[in-house]
């Protein structure tokens, strides 16, 4: 599938595109001029929404803590609240002890409004964190947030027999076809937890295990997926 990279977007990704796919490269104001299909946008959250605006794609609804990985999050998982209902003068900086983050995906903090649904939960400090990219159940690498390598002397290592039973059950209940396992190290009981799933239709890359190439096939099968009906609607007329 051709790729439209962001001008100005992070390099590595635009550069993962360039060289395994078949990629052109826009603004977020050229995005209306493009065809209505048959291309995938590779950039920020605000572009790949754009995209699928004008190809007719429905958001799908966030993923960021699903039901059936609840066992793996910390103290049971994040709450629905109103950004209203958060303390007075909580920022993500100033937490105040509360992890809190809008549930509509990387929703600018200029449109946040006292009504707005946010996610909160109390606030767990973690070790080191790292991103799985899964596509279809397989796990085709993973990186860390530092993009440090693991220290086997590490006092908090990785379980990786919990990141596979997070995949299983996550599959199980229907995950996307490609996504990122966000997990990390508790820094409190040293148990590896969920920190968050990132739907692939809009998922940063972090240097490790995960190919290049893979990455890429990631995002398209995502995108391929949330597609679907479209070309089903063109078969059936």
């Amino acid at each position: 599938m051709k790729t439209i990279t962001q001008i100005g977007y992070s390099q590595t990704e635009t550069w993962i595109a360039r060289v395994y796919g078949d990629a052109g490269a826009a603004r977020l104001k050229d995005i209306a001029s493009l065809p209505k299909s048959g291309w995938m946008p590779v950039g920020t959250v605000e572009f790949c929404r754009a995209a699928m605006a004008h190809q007719g794609i429905v958001e799908p609804a966030p993923v960021d803590y699903p039901e059936a990985l609840a066992k793996w999050m910390p103290y049971g998982g994040h709450v629905l609240c109103r950004y209203g209902e958060m303390p007075r003068g909580w920022t993500p900086e100033q937490h105040q002890g509360i992890h809190g983050k809008p549930v509509v995906t990387k929703l600018a903090e200029s449109l946040w409004k006292p009504d707005t649904p946010f996610w909160a939960s109390p606030y767990h400090r973690f070790g080191p964190e790292y991103r799985f990219y899964v596509l279809r159940g397989e796990i085709l690498g993973y990186g860390r947030y530092d993009n440090l390598e693991d220290d086997p002397s590490d006092p908090l290592p990785l379980d990786m027999k919990a990141v596979r039973e997070m995949i299983g059950a996550y599959q199980k209940a229907g995950s996307p076809a490609g996504y990122g396992l966000d997990v990390g190290v508790s820094d409190e009981d040293g148990v590896t937890k969920l920190v968050e799933i990132n739907d692939g239709w809009a998922l940063g890359f972090y240097q490790g295990s995960c190919s290049h190439r893979d990455y890429l096939r990631l995002l398209e099968a995502r995108w391929l997926e949330m597609s679907a009906h479209l070309a089903q609607a063109v078969s059936y007329g």
